[in-house]
């Protein structure tokens, strides 16, 4: 994702993920969210050809991807959009209560995308690499952001602007998104921002290795069991992964596997990801398997 920093007058853009969907290590028995009790499994949709979806932002997409950093000149001010951005926050705070305690922004990644959408509908494109906002109307110019602490805290006032750069350096569009898995209807999307709100898809992925457990015997070996827990080592790894995808797709789920984690979602509102192995050696289980959501839907 983009990250743009101001260090004085010059702009440095890199590469960061503040607020990351982690998988791979850790305990096979993580403590994670509170969930919530399991609900009845969608009807199957029958596969057919997705339709394009619309843009997040049709402000942005009505403009170019923006120039690369070493083509703008950075400054520390004037800003542009200071006054329409804390209206924004401000607005979101107020439509979507349920994405905050407080000061603290309980739902990362759909705090980011209401932002975005809040300012499309000033006319305003915006963008964010999970750390930083970037904000411009048209190629001339664009502003930087710093809307969250480190804490999952929202900011506002004049100390959220970070500077701004002409020509525009949001580069908007950039970041790809895998293809349409089988069996999905719904179609391709790409996130702008993940966090770790409360699961809401949990229950169905332990339900789903309960199966796998019962119905395939043959791919765990319960006479090597991880130390401290009660899972068993697994036989073959991928046919364990692709068995409980295949049972995840028969209950009306999307499913994509990213090398590392199992990825799910209903809508391409957005999707939630799972890590249901440990250390492609043993089952996985309890709430630590899951480990984030991104907003919106990650493929």
């Amino acid at each position: 994702m983009i990250r743009y920093r101001f260090i004085p007058t010059l702009l440095v853009v890199g590469l960061a993920l503040s607020v990351q969907v982690c998988g791979g290590g850790g305990s096979s028995t993580d403590s994670g969210p509170t969930v919530p009790p399991p609900v009845a499994a969608p009807t199957p949709t029958p596969n057919t050809t997705p339709e394009p979806e619309a843009p997040l932002s049709a402000s942005c997409a009505a403009l170019g991807p923006g120039v690369r950093d070493e083509e703008a000149v950075c400054t520390d001010g004037p800003a542009h959009f200071l006054e329409e951005m804390n209206e924004t926050i401000h607005e979101v705070r107020n439509t979507h209560p349920q994405y905050f305690d407080g000061k603290n922004v309980l739902d990362v990644g759909g705090f980011y995308v209401e932002v975005i959408r809040a300012l499309d509908r000033r006319g305003l494109c915006a963008e964010t690499g999970g750390e930083e906002v970037g904000v411009k109307r048209t190629e001339a110019y664009n502003d930087q952001f710093d809307i969250l602490t480190a804490r999952h805290e929202y900011r506002t006032g004049e100390n959220i602007y970070r500077g701004s750069c002409a020509p525009a350096v949001i580069q908007v569009g950039r970041r790809g998104s895998p293809p349409v898995p089988e069996g999905c209807s719904l179609p391709q999307s790409t996130y702008v921002a993940c966090g770790r709100p409360e699961s809401r898809f949990y229950p169905h992925v332990e339900a789903a290795i309960d199966q796998m457990m019962e119905e395939h015997p043959e791919l765990f070996d319960y006479t090597d069991i991880n130390p401290g827990t009660d899972s068993p080592r697994l036989t073959n790894t991928a046919a364990y992964q692709d068995g409980i995808m295949k049972i995840l797709t028969e209950r009306g789920y999307c499913t994509y596997f990213d090398g590392e984690e199992i990825q799910m979602k209903r809508t391409n509102d957005f999707s939630e990801h799972y890590d249901v192995n440990y250390k492609d050696e043993y089952v996985r289980r309890g709430n630590g398997i899951y480990r984030g959501a991104c907003y919106p839907s990650a493929f």
